[in-house]
């Protein structure tokens, strides 16, 4: 097998893990359906087809993943699973605990009892999760779906936000509105989780001019202001009900140049705390009756950039393994810090940098009036093995203990708060007891009488 360098070049191997389909409740317009997939996925998108080749059985999902990715060279000590399956935490919740606890035990490789048991196993297993990932629905984020959101071991949560227009939620029959976009931010950062929203521009009733104002809302309304985007320009897939409306004429895409056009002003506005993790949904192109089919769209937003001399300041086109891989000369890092407001706290990004803004490892601390919390730290770089050491690697070079000392330091001295509370997923537990953390529930907690 071919081995993309590009799949584990951020430090951590990702592992997706698809849901069996079960009726959602949402009835978007946009929204493709097949018996054969979850809602939202086409029954031949890649992590479907392996979901089905498992007949959906998590643990065989995860063995057979990790297979091969160990085929084509990778290494697989530090994982981020990913659950997949259109609105996961609607599904029966005897189902969502014995999925999760499969895929634990796919990554152990030893069959476990029950979740805690197989999540304690993990913690010294030979494929650790560093990080799991759910997507849901806003109206499916409340303290109830959190509470086991945190049983589960979940570090990172993406919504599917679509829009911030409550006209446009309801003429595509989405179900919620913008205030449950804001309930849902807000709890889960004060839960310490990472926070990425999907993001849709080109939507039934919206404009160019509107989808940029609202994307640059996104950034500017301190409600927002995620940790991520995937952005996902709107398509006509087979299967879905706005299929219907195009081929009715009740509705038209934007065409290529203007949805690149449109991507570039989005990705020019982006701040530095800001991770683009994706542009464009994984569909074969079969399935896409209109709307952009240039499943490299990545890449040729990136070259017209280049054009219009204009770059991206998020954190995955600043990122160590990327720049490295595309030949830039890196320079010494340093820490930088900055500050900004959301919606019921204080954000903290700590940061190694060199002069170039090239990013080698970075830390996400949320203040509000209860505790102090790391939501994130990850030390950028291909990923190394564990215990193995790389002169290139950015990695294992103590910049996540300089990170997580000056979090201390931060949260001690400028806010007299005693305690540093870090969401960590179960496989980096030891990582933090290294440093003198202790597990309460779902967290890795440390007191700081003084640093």
């Amino acid at each position: 097998m071919v081995r993309k360098i590009s799949r584990t070049i951020s430090g951590v191997t990702p592992v997706a893990v698809m849901a069996k389909p079960f009726p959602c409740p949402g009835r978007c317009v946009y929204c493709p359906s097949s018996p054969e997939a979850p809602k939202s996925y086409t029954a031949e998108s890649p992590a479907v087809l392996r979901g089905r080749k498992c007949n959906f059985e998590p643990k065989k999902q995860a063995e057979l993943r990790l297979k091969m990715l160990t085929d084509m060279g990778h290494a697989t000590d530090k994982v981020e699973l990913i659950i997949m399956g259109g609105t996961f935490l609607a599904y029966p919740l005897e189902y969502q605990y014995q999925f999760i606890k499969d895929c634990y035990d796919g990554l152990n490789n030893i069959p476990s009892c029950d979740l805690e048991e197989a999540k304690n196993l993990n913690e010294t297993a030979q494929h650790r999760c560093v990080g799991l990932c759910i997507e849901t629905r806003p109206d499916f984020c409340g303290e109830k779906e959190i509470k086991h959101m945190l049983n589960f071991g979940v570090t990172r949560v993406e919504i599917g936000v679509q829009t911030l227009d409550d006209e446009i939620h309801k003429l595509t029959k989405r179900g919620h509105g913008v205030v449950e976009i804001i309930s849902a931010t807000k709890s889960l950062r004060d839960y310490g989780f990472k926070v990425y929203y999907h993001w849709m521009p080109g939507l039934p009733g919206s404009t160019l001019e509107h989808d940029l104002t609202l994307s640059q809302k996104l950034f500017w309304d301190e409600h927002f202001r995620p940790d991520g985007l995937k952005l996902y320009p709107t398509l006509v897939i087979k299967g879905s009900e706005l299929e219907g409306w195009y081929r009715d004429n009740r509705y038209q895409p934007y065409n290529d140049q203007e949805m690149i056009d449109l991507l570039v002003n989005i990705k020019s506005l982006i701040p530095k705390y800001v991770r683009i993790a994706r542009l464009m949904r994984d569909i074969p192109g079969k399935f896409i009756i209109a709307g952009s089919k240039d499943l490299a769209l990545r890449e040729t937003v990136r070259k017209r950039m280049n054009e219009l001399g204009r770059h991206c300041s998020c954190t995955r086109c600043r990122e160590y393994g990327h720049r490295l891989k595309s030949g830039f000369e890196m320079g010494q890092p340093y820490l930088t810090r900055l500050n900004y407001e959301t919606y019921g706290g204080k954000e903290i990004f700590l940061s190694y940098e060199d002069e170039n803004e090239t990013l080698f490892g970075l830390l996400r601390l949320r203040i509000n009036s209860r505790l102090a919390l790391v939501r994130e730290l990850h030390v950028f770089g291909p990923e190394l093995p564990l215990g193995e050491r790389q002169d290139q690697a950015a990695q294992h070079k103590s910049s996540g203990e300089k990170l997580l000392r000056e979090a201390e330091r931060i949260t001690y001295e400028e806010f007299h708060i005693r305690s540093l509370h870090v969401l960590s997923g179960v496989g980096a537990r030891d990582y933090f007891r290294n440093f003198g953390y202790h597990q309460e529930g779902a967290y890795m907690v440390k007191e700081l009488d003084r640093v």
